[in-house]
């Protein structure tokens, strides 16, 4: 196979040869760019899902076949690395997750190679109403080192990105071993002060979970948790950018605030991800396309994938091919200490093509996966 675009680390016209999904040649194609020539980029990163189609990851109904089938649509999406995410759930609920998601995983070997690890976010997080958004109260609890150690033990040593609130006692010393046992730490539903978040990061916490979001609608105008994570040079941050969770104004300050190098799109997609508008229970599916606790404006994750936030923060920050697709695939990958992914011989055919007329005009076209074709979901 051979595929031909623009590269998206310069923009010159490319020629790109897939053998036995692996890339085999990239040479210079012998014509100039043209403006229907698509971008050339490797495969988005979503370290933030948590399920799709009615069915959630952290859901005491989650099957093996129901994980692959979540895991595989997001190809379809244009990523080529997940993590998987559950939320605050009862014990029981989560190890359920996390053993179904290993087991999907041990059967299904292009599932485990869309696994880059798995998120959990909770439940060492704040009760506090507003802060803990829609994670129920009553499963949060103080960080747990052994109780952790279920959970890596659960999904056979796959939680590779956890979501705490640094404020809960013992967050420092927690923080400190899951660091060393080369678990990421992210700060999230939190109402930490400058003292809570900088001995967070003084143990080794890297990054903000959907920063400006999770968080009460009223906040003082300073300091808060908010000004206090995004001042904090250490710490990189998520940001959900489906143009419903924050306002172009707000990310164009996180984004700048964070720089190029520390800004990490999340599609963040609810377990409602995938279904048309309507009501579902207690949630409801905005023509729009937000999640939102049915009744209210209160939002309850993203419908959108990574293409949407890219577009979004591409028509408020720019710098499209990078950094901006940076902040789907090279910063996460270093979030969770792995090789940033690139185009290159020897590496797997993992790449997107994308279309981008002008600023905020960006489309994914289809995704390549270790060869194989996914189209764009409508």
């Amino acid at each position: 196979m051979i595929v031909v675009g623009r590269d998206w680390d310069g923009g010159g016209r490319i020629e790109v040869e897939v053998r036995d999904g692996i890339i085999a040649r990239i040479e210079p194609a012998a014509d100039a760019p043209g403006p229907d020539d698509p971008f050339i980029a490797p495969a988005f990163w979503d370290v933030q899902t948590n399920g799709r189609w009615g069915w959630s990851f952290s859901g005491p109904d989650l099957t093996v076949d129901r994980a692959v089938a979540i895991l595989r649509a997001q190809r379809n999406l244009g990523a080529g690395k997940v993590c998987p995410t559950l939320i605050t759930a009862p014990i029981e609920h989560t190890l359920h997750g996390l053993r179904t998601l290993a087991a999907a995983c041990d059967a299904r070997p292009d599932v485990a190679r869309l696994v880059a690890g798995i998120h959990l976010e909770g439940p060492f997080l704040s009760d506090l109403p507003g802060y803990r958004g829609t994670h129920p109260a009553d499963c949060m609890r103080d960080p747990d080192w052994t109780l952790f150690e279920r959970f890596q033990e659960a999904s056979g040593g796959r939680v590779a990105l956890m979501t705490l609130a640094p404020e809960r006692p013992g967050s420092p010393e927690f923080i400190r071993k899951a660091v060393a046992s080369g678990v990421a730490i992210s700060l999230g539903h939190t109402a930490a002060d400058a003292v809570a978040v900088r001995a967070a990061v003084d143990a080794g916490a890297s990054l903000s979970t959907h920063l400006g979001n999770g968080i009460v609608a009223e906040l003082p105008r300073h300091p808060n948790p908010i000004w206090v994570q995004a001042a904090e040079d250490r710490l990189s941050a998520s940001l959900i950018a489906d143009g419903h969770h924050l306002g172009p104004e707000v990310l164009r300050v996180l984004a700048r605030a964070k720089g190029p190098d520390r800004t990490i799109l999340v599609s963040d997609a609810g377990w409602l991800a995938g279904l048309p508008p309507g009501n579902y229970g207690a949630w409801d599916v905005d023509p729009s396309g937000k999640i939102v606790l049915a009744g209210t404006p209160y939002l309850a994750g993203s419908m959108l994938g990574l293409e949407a936030g890219l577009r979004v923060l591409d028509s408020v920050v720019g710098g499209f091919p990078r950094p901006l697709l940076d902040a789907a695939t090279v910063n996460p990958a270093r979030l969770l200490g792995r090789p940033a992914p690139r185009l290159a011989v020897g590496e797997p055919a993992d790449f997107v093509l994308l279309r981008r007329t002008a600023p905020g005009d960006l489309a994914l076209i289809r995704t390549c996966i270790g060869g194989a074709w996914f189209e764009r979901e409508e």
